[in-house]
């Protein structure tokens, strides 16, 4: 009889214990499944994201910048909680793919031919810049810079080169101050025109006068230099006779000429000479490279000093 007894009451424990721990697990489960300041921590995280910082400062007290305010060796800091919160990964967390799959075309590709009258394809071009730019004859220089016309101290009358050493457009100088025959100058068959203009003046201590005279020289692989290779510029004054140029007088001397083809060969140069009477220290004259320039053109074209058609 003892022993039926004790297994009743023990039997009767166990059931109060389980029953005991259900109510218990049942009422934990719904206060925590309907406690309010639960599910507004987690609408809060769910909102803004899990990077949402709380403001409550009765958990953690925060600073003005939203740091938190812990000092160091301080027995009363507050402790870091961490808040819990709960969420789920929404079709919008995802990128989305994009289709990037070849919908342009179809192959084989087809074409389609539209029927279109009156067509007008006279077409009206301007080809002046590529016209110039392909001219292999055209060349315009002048000097750099003013200088002196030498005379010649031995008095044989050699004239010597002047400076036209700066490209103004056109074709590049292969020989300083010179103009280069090249093959395609040759070969074109045209006949080369030389358009020469020199202004100079005369400087001295004296009332006196010098002479000064022009010329184009030729050189070449073939030929010796001759320095008067074409003589005598013509001058702005009539009275100016032999290249006379009086005290303080400023003049222009001027050349027009044409060179035949047969006149020059690949390799051969051209240059401006000059020849002065005098030409020291307090007498001399001089060339003003400002108003001073050398055009060669096609002599076919009836085209300025710049290759400007007339």
């Amino acid at each position: 009889m003892a022993k039926r007894k004790n297994f009743k009451a023990n039997l009767v424990k166990q059931s109060v214990k389980q029953v005991v721990q259900k109510t218990v697990q049942q009422a934990v489960g719904r206060s925590v499944e309907k406690d309010p300041r639960i599910l507004e921590i987690q609408t809060k995280y769910q909102k803004n994201g899990l990077t949402f910082q709380s403001n409550n400062n009765n958990i953690i007290p925060r600073d003005q910048a939203g740091n938190i305010k812990l000092q160091e060796s301080a027995t009363d800091n507050p402790l870091l909680i961490i808040e819990p919160a709960s969420t789920r990964i929404l079709n919008k967390s995802v990128l989305k793919v994009i289709d990037t799959q070849f919908n342009y075309f179809k192959f084989p590709a087809t074409t389609r031919i539209v029927d279109t009258d009156d067509v007008n394809i006279d077409l009206d071009l301007d080809l002046t810049v590529e016209q110039e730019s392909e001219d292999v004859i055209y060349a315009r220089y002048k000097p750099s810079e003013n200088r002196k016309i030498l005379s010649d101290l031995t008095g044989q009358g050699i004239a010597s080169g002047i400076l036209m050493d700066e490209l103004e457009e056109g074709q590049s100088q292969k020989r300083t101050n010179l103009y280069y025959i090249t093959k395609q100058i040759k070969d074109s068959g045209a006949d080369l025109r030389f358009r020469v203009k020199i202004n100079f003046r005369y400087d001295s201590d004296a009332s006196d006068f010098n002479t000064t005279y022009f010329y184009i020289s030729r050189s070449g692989p073939d030929k010796y230099l001759q320095r008067d290779y074409i003589q005598y510029f013509d001058f702005e004054d009539p009275f100016a006779g032999g290249g006379k140029i009086s005290l303080y007088q400023v003049q222009n001397s001027y050349k027009d000429v044409v060179i035949a083809n047969s006149e020059f060969e690949v390799g051969d140069t051209f240059g401006i000479t000059a020849l002065a009477g005098k030409n020291s220290e307090k007498r001399f004259s001089t060339i003003n490279a400002a108003q001073t320039y050398w055009s060669i053109t096609d002599a076919s074209k009836n085209v300025d000093e710049w290759n400007r058609e007339i």
